[in-house]
């Protein structure tokens, strides 16, 4: 009975997990805005409240202080970073990312406050950077503390990395749709309802707070006033902006990729570094202060203002200047939003060039704007539902639906179809790592051999006698041994099979040890994915793999089946999805999208398989394939059976069972059938 109750329960878990998480990052979200208002109130001596940040700094700076408040602000945040002693520790969504798609990697609290620090400093002081890499980070490093705290799996630990992504987007842009299709598009890539469920917890959460503390609405209501509805043919032409947004977005990425490379030649530590690209924003607020800063209210003044061409231009190209300088410096903070700035720049300009062709209306500027915005951050991204949605919450406009989603996934397929890679896709694979393609492959490359490894290994002494040997073997289910030396150093393994020619020859029974008959052991580490051990399973004489410690002496500390391997790809890929497959699966030839040459079905069980334990099963049949669960009719109703161990079959059976294509199709047709 408590067996059944578990899994509610920790099902339930999960839920609360992201309430905390979605409170905790709206709670601590809203109070670091407030503190980068702060900071910034204290350098430019306005109230924030009743001017924007580019009003402030041009109206009421002089211009030293234009280029210095910048510089000194990157000096102080490289200064914090110093702290880190040369440590790349991962900070904000591209780095979450990758926690979250490769399982690896974690968030020590002490390093994220200081990277969090940093970033308030870069922010505050009018870096041109995003504030959403700080809020997830803070929402983020609450959820590893607390999966630490829970002993958390890494695959719940991933979902909870997950809800504090989509609380810390949430809290940035009052945006709890947004933030949670971001998470599911991006993040995770998966939208199956046991994820989905907690992800909007936390990010509602998050939204609520937000406002209750901030008391703000849809960011961009002001500026989408003037929102038109546009003519059959314009919204065509949000076609033509899509594409010219495709192109936009990967050129976008390669300025980025380029002003970090100019950076990194330049050796400069990271005090020096931040204080020079603080110079290159000062620099360039001389010129345009509307750089300054994240660029939130700037968005409003190109929707909302008909502002001339010239300036439009301006901005364009000096706000991407100025992001590059604040990322490629090392500044720590997100790229969305200074990504929507440029695009918003960009739809403006578009606006503008078709009334070369025919007069266009300044509500329909405003409305090419937006288009523009989101066509900009599908295209960065790859991401053209976020892109939809996050446009939709910020103006709060239904008539912008169509013309954005016709840019949006024009430039996101353009975008890919030039660079296969996003901004973070792009950015893991700098890192060296492995950024996989589709469900599939992140179920095999995010699933480790610690994830499903079995401490039940039988050990005997290398000076063993075969009698012992014997005996393990005929009291042990499996049948492989695992051959220790005396201080318990791992030297090999015995199979079955070695010992049959020793049987036949009762002579060599009897001075025979465990030495005589031992063969090299194939072995793993706990952080080995699973994508990497299939390989070694491609030895027919391969049942399993030793997993051992790192270093001398190799110690055992546990051991992999083909079987879990091929049973944690399914558990992987169709998840809680098991239970709605039932019916499908009783009855009826039903076959799944697995990974590519797998297949699930429920087949009549083979004659030569009546009476046996599951795990007693002749090992050649099944190397290819795992029995999942076992069907029975009772009483004129059938009867679902976990395929456990030591579960015999009997008579008049069906199994579920999960593997390659041709190995469930051969035994399916039994002896003498065709594959």
């Amino acid at each position: 009975m408590s067996q059944a109750k578990g899994a509610p329960l920790r099902a339930f878990a999960i839920y609360l997990f992201a309430a905390a998480i979605g409170v905790a990052g709206g709670l601590l979200g809203s109070a670091f805005q407030i503190g980068l208002n702060w900071i910034q109130e204290l350098t430019t001596g306005v109230d924030l409240d009743k001017e924007h940040l580019s009003d402030a700094v041009a109206n009421n700076l002089p211009g030293w202080q234009i280029v210095l408040i910048p510089t000194v602000g990157g000096l102080c945040a490289g200064l914090v970073l110093l702290l880190l002693r040369g440590q790349r520790a991962p900070f904000g969504v591209g780095d979450l990312v990758g926690l979250v798609q490769l399982r690896k990697g974690t968030i020590r609290f002490r390093q994220s406050l200081v990277q969090i620090v940093s970033s308030a400093c870069t922010i505050g002081s009018g870096g041109s950077i995003g504030r959403e890499g700080a809020n997830s980070q803070i929402a983020a490093t609450f959820a590893a503390i607390l999966a630490r705290w829970a002993k958390l799996g890494s695959r719940p630990r991933a979902v909870l990395l997950g809800c504090a992504v989509a609380a810390g987007m949430a809290t940035s842009y009052n945006a709890p749709i947004a933030g949670a299709i971001f998470v599911m598009e991006v993040v995770l890539g998966n939208f199956a309802m046991n994820v989905f469920g907690p992800i909007v917890v936390a990010s509602v959460l998050a939204t609520i707070l937000r406002q209750q503390i901030l008391s703000e609405g849809a960011i961009y209501a002001r500026a989408s006033e003037n929102v038109a509805a546009l003519s059959p043919t314009l919204i065509l032409a949000a076609l033509v902006l899509g594409l010219m947004c495709g192109v936009g977005g990967v050129a976008f990425r390669v300025v980025i990729d380029f002003g970090r490379r100019c950076f990194k030649a330049l050796r400069l530590p990271p005090p020096l570094a931040l204080a020079l690209g603080g110079l290159i924003v000062g620099l360039i607020g001389l010129y345009r202060p509307e750089t300054w800063g994240n660029g939130f209210e700037v968005v409003e003044k190109v929707a909302h203002d008909p502002l001339p061409l010239g300036m439009i231009v301006a901005l364009f190209v000096w706000k991407q200047v100025a992001t590059v300088a604040t990322v490629g410096s090392g500044g720590l903070g997100g790229i969305f939003t200074p990504n929507l700035v440029i695009g918003a720049a960009f739809g403006g300009i578009f606006a503008q060039a078709l009334g070369l062709i025919d007069p266009v209306s300044d509500a329909q500027r405003t409305t090419f704007a937006f288009v523009g915005m989101a066509g900009l951050c599908a295209a960065t991204m790859h991401a053209p539902v976020t892109a939809v949605v996050l446009v939709f919450e910020l103006t709060g406009h239904y008539e912008l639906t169509l013309p954005v989603m016709l840019c949006s996934i024009v430039a996101s397929i353009s975008s890919s179809l030039i660079d296969e890679d996003s901004y973070y896709t792009a950015a893991m694979k700098a890192k060296g790592d492995a950024v996989p393609s589709g469900i599939e492959d992140l179920a095999i490359r995010s699933t480790y051999a610690r994830d499903v490894l079995r401490s039940d290994c039988v050990t005997v002494r290398d000076t063993a006698s075969f009698d012992e040997v014997m005996n393990h073997l005929g009291n042990h289910r499996g049948d492989t041994l695992y051959v220790q030396d005396g201080p318990g150093r791992l030297v090999g393994r015995i199979d079955l099979q070695d010992v049959q020619s020793v049987i036949n020859a009762p002579t060599l029974s009897k001075v025979v040890i465990a030495a005589d008959v031992t063969r090299p052991v194939v072995t793993a580490y706990p952080e080995d994915s699973i994508a990497a051990l299939m390989p070694q399973f491609d030895d027919p004489e391969l049942r399993e793999v030793a997993v051992v410690s790192h270093g001398a002496p190799m110690r055992l500390l546990g051991r992999v089946r083909h079987q879990d391997v091929i049973a944690a790809i399914g558990d992987e890929v169709l998840g809680a999805q098991k239970r709605a497959l039932k019916l499908s699966l009783v009855g009826e030839d039903h076959l799944l999208d697995l990974p590519s040459g797998y297949t699930i079905r429920a087949i009549a069980l083979p004659d030569t398989w009546v009476g046996l334990a599951v795990d007693a099963l002749p090992s050649a049949e099944r190397r290819d394939l795992v029995v999942l669960l076992a069907l029975r009719s009772d009483g004129g109703r059938e009867e679902t059976l976990v395929a456990s161990p030591d579960l015999v079959l009997q008579d008049g059976w069906r199994l579920v069972v999960l593997g390659r294509r041709d190995a469930v199709a051969k035994l399916e047709a039994g002896p003498g059938g065709d594959d």
